[in-house]
């Protein structure tokens, strides 16, 4: 075979792997996700929502808290994920992601992320200003949209970054009951000669309808490190009723690579379970042997230091008290909840999507 036989056959070869290859290209879609529109007469701007589902969706009347964030069009992906880790070990519960990023013809995020996220007008950045009209368009459109459309309960969460964060601390200062918990970092909260603080004095006079939770965290090398100190020691002197908050520096990060660390730790501190503290006389009356009737499965609960442990198979579990019968196991989705109603008393152990229950055969 001559040379220029095999060249030609390598270079057909070669070109049908191309089009065998492209032939086996397919889309990329994120599961339980999807994109509505939806139209703002407030801001005279049409809006995209990245939602994200849970898994159990539509398969009860249940309702779900909605955990709301900005720049959705860099951040989407890395929400999905930063939720479900934390979902899958216990962190947080089963909630809904709405991602707010802009439709039309061509947008710009960058001119139109400093619109809307910004509280006041500076000429230096054209188009500056427009918070407090997109803060409307949250508040009159799409939170009723989400409602009307999807089942959402009243839990509801505010994140963004930068300039995102900036518009979530002036939320949180001028609407503190739109949302019980605020996920602000690598906040830009020194915008305009600190003009934040002057809506921020205003929260004290508002009479809060639930407590609310703020974390907010910064790269030790983001450049916008001294503001954050700066809104740290201002909480810190203001005593904000029924507010509780949390400020971190993280190491070896930077404005932007500190999202992925920030909105975990953020979400964790938001959706924190109660630790109850519980009596050995409240707890001694969980204590014994515990069998499931439908696998025979035997489970130990045992007084040990003052804390309960739960012995299934090989492994122990120590638990925490979110209330006087229900208890959690940090770092991961295991929860039991007791019933001292019936005889035996029941155990009912929820596993990730498993749940099965237990009924005491020996104190």
């Amino acid at each position: 075979m001559s040379m220029f036989k095999l060249g030609l056959m390598v270079l057909i070869g070669l070109s049908l792997v191309k089009v065998q290859a492209k032939e086996h290209l397919a889309e990329f879609s994120i599961a339980g996700s999807q994109i509505r529109t939806l139209e703002s007469h407030v801001v005279n701007q049409e809006y995209q929502l990245l939602i994200n589902t849970p898994a159990s969706y539509g398969e009860s009347d249940k309702s779900y808290p909605v955990i709301y964030f900005l720049d959705a069009q860099w951040d989407f992906p890395l929400m999905v994920s930063t939720y479900g880790q934390s979902f899958y070990d216990g962190f947080i519960p089963e909630a809904i992601l709405v991602g707010i990023q802009w439709g039309g013809e061509n947008p710009n995020p960058d001119v139109l992320r400093a619109r809307d996220f910004t509280p006041s007008h500076l000429s230096s950045v054209p188009n500056s200003g427009g918070a407090e009209k997109f803060l409307q368009f949250i508040k009159q459109e799409l939170i009723p949209f989400m409602s009307s459309e999807y089942s959402t309960s009243d839990d509801r969460i505010l994140m963004g970054s930068s300039y995102g964060g900036l518009f979530t601390l002036y939320t949180l200062f001028t609407q503190p009951n739109l949302f019980n918990g605020y996920v602000p970092t690598a906040s830009a909260s020194g915008w305009d000669n600190d003009i934040l603080y002057s809506y921020a004095k205003g929260l004290k006079h508002k009479k809060l309808t639930r407590p609310i939770k703020l974390y907010s965290a910064i790269g030790e090398f983001d450049s916008l490190i001294s503001a954050f100190d700066d809104l740290e020691s201002y909480f810190k002197t203001q005593h904000f009723k029924d507010v509780s908050f949390r400020f971190e520096r993280i190491k070896g990060l930077g404005h932007a690579s500190v999202k992925a660390a920030a909105n975990t730790w953020g979400l964790h501190y938001v959706f924190a379970k109660e630790n109850v503290v519980l009596s050995k006389q409240q707890l001694t009356q969980f204590v014994g042997l515990y069998r499931s009737k439908t696998t025979n499965i035997l489970i130990e609960v045992l007084l040990q230091k003052g804390q309960l442990m739960l012995q299934l198979e090989s492994n122990k579990h120590s638990l925490l008290a979110s209330s006087v019968q229900k208890f959690y196991q940090l770092g991961e989705r295991f929860e039991v909840v007791f019933d001292s109603s019936v005889e035996p008393q029941k155990l009912s152990l929820s596993r990730f999507m498993n749940v099965d229950e237990f009924f005491r055969i020996q104190k």
